[in-house]
């Protein structure tokens, strides 16, 4: 008997009807469930609800809807959870961890994949930070947590227009907020880190990419135990502007006030009260502030890919 397969859908796809189709054809002869978000956090609801009624569960959009049905599945019994393999299917804005645990990307793929349980233990991140509203909280991330100017950004692209896409839209974007933004007075210390200094970017990296294929952390694996912190300090305008090809590229950035750690566990505290807020996102959602720790679960789900 084939294997029960859920798909959940992020209902702002613009081409969610082709994929339903696609869908529907490649997996005719499989016992299926399609169903569509509503609204912000459904996926996360949609995930926990058919999770016992699931041998996979496939996030179909972008990074935001994965880390919904990540969070999902981690608020079912372990005894269901174990047995679930997760997978997506890269149709949102931004499709970073998929670039990292690549499959092929198409649904035919998705298919292969399922049909061999060829899948990897993947490790998550787990964030305890505090909200806009001065309330502690919890989220796991399967990606990225951005702390600072990334965050900035994030909260500036939820109110921009669609002019732009993809990375091109992040960068524009980013550099309109770094020409108003200002470092914060940090404090960072973890197993393998303490520093204290005016701090332009934080980015707690399970996976490589960022912003729709920026390499943030060319040795990030989220196969291992640990994640990659990548520290920007103060930096000025122009020193921002000519490194920003690095980028591009899966190299290091090779700058004096750019460092790179291998972490298990990291804790970023502010230290100047008077200072406006350090607001963070993990897989490009918002989420709040610092004070925040950060820690890594190792190898928490079942991921398909074919590496």
């Amino acid at each position: 008997m084939k294997p029960r397969v859920t798909f959940i859908i992020n209902h702002k796809i613009k081409q969610r009807k082709q994929f339903i189709k696609d869908i529907e054809e490649v997996f005719i002869d499989f016992p299926k469930i399609i169903v569509q978000t509503e609204y912000r956090y459904h996926a996360m609801i949609l995930a926990q609800q058919l999770a016992e009624s699931s041998d996979f569960i496939i996030s179909v959009g972008g990074d935001g809807t994965l880390n919904e049905v990540v969070n999902g599945l981690l608020n079912v019994p372990d005894s269901i959870k174990e047995k679930i393999i997760l997978g997506a299917l890269p149709a949102g804005k931004g499709n970073d961890f998929v670039r990292t645990v690549t499959f092929g990307g198409t649904i035919k793929k998705l298919r292969d994949l399922i049909l061999k349980r060829q899948y990897k233990k993947v490790s998550l991140g787990f964030i305890e930070y505090t909200t806009t509203y001065d309330k502690k909280a919890t989220r796991y991330f399967i990606n990225i947590a951005d702390i600072g100017l990334g965050a900035e950004t994030v909260k500036r692209l939820n109110f921009s227009p669609n002019l732009l896409s993809g990375s091109t839209k992040y960068l524009v974007s980013g550099m309109q907020v770094f020409l108003m933004y200002k470092p914060k007075y940090v404090k960072v210390w973890g197993d393998s880190i303490h520093w204290q200094g005016r701090l332009t970017s934080l980015i707690l990296a399970n996976g490589k990419y960022f912003a729709n294929g920026l390499v943030v952390a060319p040795d990030a694996d989220p196969f291992d135990d640990k994640l990659q912190l990548v520290l920007v300090e103060e930096v000025n305008t122009g020193e921002f502007l000519k490194n920003l090809a690095y980028l591009r590229s899966s190299k290091r950035f090779d700058h004096p006030k750019v460092h790179y750690f291998d972490v298990k566990s990291v804790v970023v505290e502010p230290l100047d009260s008077s200072e406006k807020p350090l607001y963070v996102d993990v897989d490009g959602e918002f989420l709040g502030k610092a004070p925040l720790k950060v820690s890594v679960i190792p190898q928490k789900i079942k991921f398909l890919t074919d590496l």
